[in-house]
């Protein structure tokens, strides 16, 4: 994610980082607007909003969430010999939950930005950001009662500097 993607509250991305090479946009809601604003002084001015701590001007690595989440657990919340998961696991995770909530297949799908299949795929050129603005905000809610916090106090693990020393 770059700074320049994050535009009226949507993370735009490019066709070209997309696996169906469409390009998809991402309605931000407040919570994640909240973690990529704490986000900004952590990135050290770089055009990335995660940066990499170890290569400067670089984008983290898709592995890094993994390993946090690996390294995090305990504090997590998860126990010693709880089975892992990978941060793939997350997205089935928002979209079994979206479904649990009644949010219709197609838009589910489009969360995700996956295409859309057969005829669908041919003649539906919708491009469902209200639907899908709206199936996030419903699942911030769902996530804000998971954690157990009201939207004015929630309890997210703040981030914390852990960047390589800058080159002066």
């Amino acid at each position: 994610m770059t700074w320049d993607e994050i535009d009226n509250g949507s993370w735009n991305i490019p066709a070209e980082r997309m696996k169906g090479k469409e390009p998809q946009r991402v309605p931000l809601t407040s919570m994640a607007l909240e973690i990529i604003e704490q986000a900004r002084p952590l990135s050290c001015n770089s055009r990335y909003v995660f940066r990499s701590s170890y290569v400067e001007d670089s984008p983290i690595k898709p592995h890094s969430l993994a390993r946090a989440l690996d390294r995090h657990r305990l504090e997590m919340g998860f126990k010693e010999n709880a089975e892992r998961f990978t941060p793939h696991d997350l997205r089935r995770t928002v979209r079994t939950r979206l479904a649990a909530l009644g949010i219709s297949d197609v838009v589910a799908e489009r969360v995700l930005g996956h295409k859309l299949q057969g005829v669908l795929a041919v003649y539906n050129r919708y491009d469902y950001d209200q639907e899908k603005r709206q199936a996030l905000g419903l699942w911030e809610q769902r996530l804000l009662e998971i954690l157990g916090a009201s939207e004015k106090t929630p309890n997210i693990i703040p981030f914390e500097v852990r960047h390589a020393s800058k080159k002066a």
